[in-house]
C-alpha cells in the first residue's frame, strides 16, 4: 500500500530485528525516565538496583513493558506485521528475564 509515494510495507521498522530492538529500548527508557522523575535527587541510578529489593525493581521493570503495547497498536496501524511480530518476541523475552530474576 502507498501512501504519498511511500510504501509502508518496506519501512525500515517493517522486520522482526527492528520490532526486537524498539521492543527492548521502549521499556528500559520507560524506566530510566521513571527513575528520573521518582527518584533522581535522592538515589544514584545503580544505587536504586541495591537499596531497593529486586521484587521492586522487577515490578518496576514490569510496569515498564507496558508502553509497548502502544507501540505494538502504531505497528499493527502502519500493517508493519514484521515488526509487531518483533515487539511480541521483546515482550516474550522480558518475561522471561523477569521470570529468571524472580526465581
Amino acid at each position: 500500500m502507498e501512501v504519498h509515494g511511500r510504501n509502508e510495507k518496506g519501512s525500515k521498522f517493517n522486520s522482526i530485528l527492528a520490532g526486537i530492538g524498539v521492543g527492548l529500548v521502549v521499556p528500559m527508557l520507560v524506566f530510566v525516565l521513571y527513575w528520573y522523575a521518582r527518584f533522581y535527587p535522592q538515589i544514584t541510578f545503580g544505587g536504586m538496583f541495591t537499596q531497593f529489593k529486586a521484587e521492586a525493581v522487577m515490578k518496576m521493570i514490569s510496569l515498564c513493558a507496558s508502553p509497548v503495547l502502544l507501540v505494538f497498536y502504531y505497528f499493527t496501524k502502519k500493517s508493519w506485521d514484521q515488526g509487531a511480530k518483533g515487539l511480541i518476541i521483546s515482550v516474550v523475552l522480558l518475561l522471561l528475564i523477569t521470570l529468571f530474576i524472580k526465581f
